[in-house]
């Protein structure tokens, strides 16, 4: 599917091109910015400084160096500290929209460092952004800021609590994180807990025990009140998040490749969605060049050239790689799929074997993808003669052969074989395949819902067979979960979902996951089963490209599907 891309369905929905504007740049990243110290104390009495420092989103997750200086009055240096924390913005969101986060660093002092602290002394204190995703030594993304203040006093101003690093953490055992603290006395509690394993404060630590079998982020929030005898009934004074990945792998490297849907076509690099009136200039040329795709810096179609986010999508966490990625607390991460793109595109002669072979000189140890579904809509749902055969198989029954034809003439299962091979071959990693969603379009006018749910399990049947036929252990291929289209397409699917206030006894196979603009379709045209959803959360189908690729959340269902790295 030369176009708007990667799915089995049609996407040809839009007109009037011409009056369509290329959207703005992206975006610059934010710098980073250090905020005014603090002094606070210990349970133990101890002196602290606490320094919030303003980071660009791309560097949640990330390790940090930041370092603090004290000087007297005539500028001798009598302290210095420096760390490498590792940074984290919690929980991320689903798109992640922010562009920064607030860290705040704390640096505990000895009895005689704190005694050095007197007036007319001075604190320059230095943090710095420094994003290499490849660890290849080149940054893509190098930013930093420096601070000279007063020593600071204690008590005045509004509370300032330090935020933990992120933690990592084997399966099956329990880890000890101390506790916050503030420029004021208070009292943590828990009041957002892990949805795996067990949290409890004792004394001041957290201890947390995931299970033998978690894998990912755990997450918690405590939270702070005032100290003393009405702790209990204060309101919250503060927050604090906690990240602990538990993982048996390590930090492994991982690369993707493919097309729109492992791109996730219709968002910006920043995590905002693209407009439908922005359609016709973001879908792919005859030249790819990635225009928005979260992993792309590309904004218009009118760009000649593939140009990566400096992450390649990582922090906006939209795309299913991203996502995975981001919850198993993957940083060595390149997202080089190329929304428009084909298997033939990135083996052999392609126009991508470029990019192939140098993630292969990368030594990955996962490479994930999402392919061949590209030339599939180009040929066959393209022009009035490619439609013959569709309305030919409504009458007789067979789109099946129909379909399966048209695999053979673009030579579907010898592309996918011969990339599969050339990444078999040529890494040691463990190939991820992820295989198609459903979505019907608002657009798929010729064909029905039950045509398109049988192409999309043809062409993931053919994803299986190519897999199966390379390798049988170094391929996984992952099926997403079944995006709900809110009607009977059995045989596809099995219709066993009674959807509540339909007036008929029928059964769908489910409340519809689909876009916004594809469900106000098929309310139309099946108003007495169709039943709307989903029951919960956005659509899993975006609407800017009529309802083609996931949304967000769509892809999040589809990495939750991807087994934990180790």
């Amino acid at each position: 599917m030369r176009g708007v891309t990667a799915t089995i369905c049609l996407a040809a929905a839009c007109t009037a091109a011409a009056l369509l504007a290329p959207a703005a740049g992206a975006a610059a990243p934010a710098q980073v910015k250090v905020g005014v110290a603090r002094l606070a104390h210990t349970p133990s009495g101890r002196s602290s400084l606490l320094i919030p420092v303003s980071y660009p989103i791309a560097m949640a997750n990330r390790h940090t160096r930041f370092s603090v200086g004290l000087y007297d009055p005539s500028g001798r240096l009598r302290f210095g500290s420096s760390s490498s924390p590792l940074l984290h913005a919690g929980p991320l969101r689903a798109p992640e929209r922010r562009k920064r986060f607030v860290f705040v660093h704390r640096i505990d002092l000895a009895p005689h460092n704190a005694a050095q602290m007197v007036r007319g002394s001075t604190l320059r204190i230095t943090a710095r952004a420094q994003l290499d995703g490849d660890r290849d030594g080149v940054y893509e993304l190098h930013a930093r800021d420096a601070r000279t203040q007063a020593v600071p006093s204690a008590g005045g101003g509004n509370r300032v609590c330090s935020t933990p690093a992120k933690r990592w953490m084997r399966p099956g055992r329990t880890i000890a994180v101390t506790l916050p603290i503030c420029t004021d006395e208070v009292r943590w509690s828990i009041s957002g807990r892990p949805q795996a394993g067990s949290a409890r404060l004792r004394g001041h630590r957290l201890l947390y025990s995931p299970g033998r079998k978690f894998r990912g982020t755990a997450s918690i929030t405590l939270a702070a009140r005032h100290s003393g005898a009405a702790a209990s009934i204060t309101p919250v004074a503060a927050v604090a998040p906690v990240q602990i990945v538990v993982s048996g792998a390590g930090s492994p490297v991982v690369r993707a490749i493919g097309d729109s849907v492992t791109a996730a076509f219709g968002y910006y690099d920043d995590g905002s969605q693209m407009s439908v009136v922005r359609l016709f200039s973001c879908r792919p040329p005859a030249k790819f060049d990635d225009a928005c795709s979260s992993n792309s810096a590309v904004r218009s179609n009118t760009v000649e050239d593939v140009e990566y986010a400096p992450d390649y999508g990582l922090s906006n966490n939209v795309s299913w790689v991203a996502q995975w990625a981001n919850e198993h607390g993957v940083t060595d991460f390149k997202n080089f799929a190329v929304s428009g793109s084909r298997p033939e595109d990135w083996f052999g002669k392609g126009m991508f074997a470029p990019t192939t072979r140098e993630l292969e000189a990368e030594d990955p140890d996962y490479v994930l993808l999402t392919i061949g579904a590209n030339p599939i809509l180009t040929e066959t749902l393209f022009g009035i003669d490619k439609m013959e055969c569709a309305i030919w198989s409504d009458i007789f029954g067979n789109y099946r052969e129909c379909v399966e034809a048209a695999f053979a003439k673009v030579n579907l299962a010898e592309d996918l074989r011969g990339l599969y091979s050339e990444l078999v071959e040529n890494t040691d990693a463990q190939i991820i395949v992820m295989q198609y969603h459903l979505s019907v379009p608002a657009a798929a006018i010729a064909y029905t819902a039950v045509q398109i749910a049988e192409t999309a399990k043809l062409m993931n049947a053919e994803i299986a067979a190519a897999a199966a036929a390379v390798s049988g252990n170094r391929i996984e291929v992952v099926a997403p979960p079944h995006f709900d289209v809110g009607i009977d397409i059995s045989p596809v699917y099995p219709a066993q979902y009674k959807c509540k206030g339909v007036l008929f006894d029928s059964r769908v196979d489910g409340p519809s996951v689909q876009s916004t603009p594809s469900q106000v379709f098929l309310r139309g045209a099946h108003p007495f089963e169709f039943c709307g959803g989903p029951v919960s959360g956005p659509p899993w189908v975006i609407s800017g490209d009529t309802g083609v690729h996931p949304s967000a959340a769509g892809y999040a269902q589809m990495a939750s599907q991807v087994p934990a790295p180790g």
